[in-house]
């Protein structure tokens, strides 16, 4: 059985948390990274892609779940994050007195979601805050003594795969209570590109608003399950038109009208997006393009 006399100060217990919420916040971080620089790329470069502006977008979001996974899990190990074997404290099963299992520390680790809670929790008791009574789990001083039990990998990668299925889950379930997050993805067909009207289109542009900026034009002539046209606009600005919503609204008052006069009314949906770039840094402001909604908004 482990020494559990041994009190736990609290100045210790506080050390332990922050470290604890330091360490794993840089190993969440890495696993976002990847999508980090995918966001600055899609920012960076200027295309005519449907670009995803949503938390819940993005294939690198699974990778960055993994991350919050590991956060969850980070006392499967011999009932110790980086930070408690450092400061040489363990969780263990209070009913047993044996180290606490992955799961149970799993189940520990699920409240630090109310983590200022927590914290005042273990000032109460630095031994067991709010998650130890739940997981049936406590925080002692680790005793060398006492022969600590073989790694089971395959109970850690349990308890990884159910975290990562919980913040699956819940991210599943934010998708569905929060719709506005998502941002609408218009379903083209890119079979039906028209490179001739994309042309003429760009044309119009150049005629009659060179002196302002340049267009860049994709025009398809088919969405799924609708009779409209799709659009995409990329209009690049010689001067920052982007900086007040005065200028903005000017520019958007001329380019607009260049697109009526070649798509009438309802028979066009896609988006005009305004680029205004120097050395170093780019504005972008975009407007949708859905004619039977004439209460368009700038994003």
């Amino acid at each position: 059985m482990t020494n559990i006399s041994m009190q736990i100060s609290v100045g210790k217990r506080l050390g332990s948390m922050v470290l604890d919420h330091f360490f794993m916040t840089v190993i969440v971080m890495v696993f976002s990274i990847p999508g980090m620089i995918s966001n600055f790329a899609d920012v960076v470069e200027v295309t005519h892609e449907q670009q995803s502006k949503g938390f819940f977008n993005g294939p690198f979001l699974y990778v960055n779940l993994l991350g919050f996974a590991l956060y969850f899990c980070k006392d499967s190990v011999n009932g110790q994050s980086i930070a408690k074997r450092i400061l040489k404290l363990q969780v263990i099963d209070s009913r047993t007195g044996l180290v606490a299992s992955p799961m149970k520390c799993l189940i520990r680790n699920l409240s630090i979601i109310l983590w200022p809670v927590e914290v005042l929790a273990s000032l109460i008791n630095t031994s067991r805050r709010l998650g130890d009574r739940i997981a049936g789990t406590k925080l002692v001083v680790l005793d060398q003594t006492i022969k600590q039990p073989r790694v089971e990998i395959g109970q850690k990668l349990i308890s990884v795969v159910i975290a990562y299925g919980l913040m699956l889950l819940l991210m599943l379930s934010f998708k569905a209570l929060m719709p506005a997050m998502e941002p609408e993805k218009i379903d083209f067909v890119e079979s039906s590109y028209n490179d001739q009207s994309s042309k003429e289109v760009e044309k119009l542009f150049a005629d009659s608003l060179g002196q302002y900026l340049t267009a860049s034009i994709r025009v398809y002539d088919q969405v799924q399950n609708s009779p409209s046209k799709y659009i995409s606009v990329i209009i690049q600005l010689n001067e920052n038109y982007l900086a007040s919503d005065q200028d903005f609204n000017k520019i958007v008052s001329l380019t607009k009208p260049v697109l009526f006069s070649k798509f009438p009314e309802k028979t066009s949906v896609g988006h005009i997006k305004h680029i205004y770039k120097t050395n170093g840094s780019m504005q972008v402001r975009t407007v949708p393009i859905n004619w039977a909604d004439q209460n368009q908004k700038s994003i």
